[in-house]
């Protein structure tokens, strides 16, 4: 049985509560995976305190001790410098455990595997141990740097290849610190990993254009597919759909859209509520609108407010905040709804919105880096991330009545049936099994 050390910052928090998105949801399925197929022994670095995995056999968790001054210890909440606090703390345990561990073990029978870069060990130290390295982006920092507050003026190469300079001209260490953690790191993980796994063709163009000394062998493309949990009791959920449609009044005469991830700036849920804002000035179908999901990381909360100030404004669209769902609710949410819109700014992939198809539901997404490889017209449209990209999307989809959008629907899920979890987790697993044998 080969030796996996599986160092991820948002491991062992309690998922159920806490909205700590697609990057620890991908992480905490892996572990599940691998430790049901036993091909690992799992040593699992997080920051919670990893209850779920007390006597789960081949996993063995430790907690990286932190703490930021005057917040309440909840991982969502962190400010900016919080977050920037948090992460090199995190640096350092991860660091700290495996210098202990190569002390005691040989290092090279050890694959050391990295759920996201920003929060990762020492990418250098940790090479210079003897490890191998894999690192999962399920953000490319530099890129969603360039899109959400470039507003894409700059590219990501570009960004990329200037902080270069800086760091030959030695003045990158003068840069705050929460720069070097996107920027230093990104170089020093692609520079140092044995591997980089990315869920999308686009995002690996992207990396390959950023850092030219990465070749082909690098870059492991690998879509996330979706989570075979949304198979529930059909019962259950019937029964919270009916509890869902007292408690919002949603009895079925207005189309109802449904939008469904984490409430922060790069998701874009206020790209679709002004999108709205035309739509009551142009058109005379009247829809209700759902968004679920809590505020989480940097800015939530004060988009949060915003997102409540859009949707006041509106007069005759109905928008209803039900907070973070899971489970039963959630798959409720999905039955009930006619269209699903995915509006993000900036995506690596999108794993709700493969949950979206794999429900069954017709799609509106906004040109991310996954769009194209996962929403086809025959189920959905992709359309520009602007206000009013969405609303022509919206115009073109909502024209179709509830009958043509439920055949859309069901040929979505059609298209998702082949976007296994599974899959990915087993070709994962023997790419980095395969590096011990480079």
């Amino acid at each position: 049985m080969h030796e996996l050390v599986f160092a991820g910052a948002h491991l062992g928090q309690d998922i159920t509560r806490i909205p700590v998105g697609g990057g620890g949801q991908v992480g905490n399925h892996l572990i599940r995976y691998w430790a049901q197929e036993g091909r690992y022994r799992i040593t699992v670095l997080g920051s919670g305190p990893g209850t779920e995995w007390n006597g789960v056999p081949n996993i063995e968790y430790h907690r990286i001790p932190w703490s930021v001054p005057g917040h309440t210890g909840v991982l969502t909440d962190l400010s900016v410098s919080g977050y920037a606090s948090f992460s090199r703390q995190f640096e350092r345990g991860v660091t700290e455990f495996l210098t202990e561990l190569a002390a005691r073990r040989d290092p090279k029978r050890i694959i050391v595997l990295h759920n996201d870069l920003a929060e990762a060990g020492d990418f250098r130290a940790i090479h210079r141990l003897g490890f191998r390295q894999a690192t999962i982006f399920h953000v490319d920092v530099v890129d969603y740097a360039a899109s959400i507050y470039l507003r894409g003026h700059v590219s990501a190469p570009t960004m990329a290849r200037v902080f270069r300079g800086a760091m030959r001209l030695g003045v990158s260490r003068l840069l705050p610190d929460v720069l070097r953690l996107m920027f230093e790191k990104q170089e020093e993980c692609t520079r140092y990993s044995d591997l980089l796994v990315v869920p999308s063709r686009e995002m690996a163009d992207v990396l390959m254009r950023s850092y030219p000394h990465l070749l082909p062998a690098d870059v492991l493309v690998i879509p996330w597919g979706g989570f075979e949990e949304l198979e529930m009791d059909e019962a259950a959920v019937a029964a919270e759909a009916a509890r869902i449609r007292e408690e919002y009044g949603l009895n079925g005469d207005r189309p109802l859209l449904l939008s469904l991830s984490r409430i922060s700036p790069e998701k874009g849920q206020d790209l679709l509520l002004t999108a709205l804002r035309i739509w009551e000035r142009k058109e005379p179908i009247v829809p209700d609108v759902v968004i679920c999901g809590e505020s989480a990381f940097i800015h939530g909360r004060a988009y949060t407010e915003r997102l409540h100030r859009l949707a006041a404004r509106l007069h005759r669209v109905r928008v209803h905040f039900p907070g973070y769902v899971t489970g039963v609710r959630k798959a409720a949410f999905f039955s009930l709804a006619d269209l699903y819109v995915f509006p993000s700014r900036h995506e690596s992939y999108g794993l709700t919105l493969v949950e979206a198809l794999q429900a069954g539901l017709p799609v509106l997404t906004t040109n991310h880096r996954s769009a194209r490889d996962l929403v086809q017209d025959e189920f959905g449209r992709v359309v520009e991330a602007t206000p009013m990209g969405i609303y022509r999307g919206l115009q073109e989809l909502l024209r179709f009545d509830g009958q043509e959008l439920a055949a859309m629907g069901r040929q979505a899920k059609r298209f998702a049936s082949n976007l296994r979890f599974a899959d990915a987790a087993q070709r994962l697993g023997d790419a980095i099994t395969g590096l011990l044998t480079r």
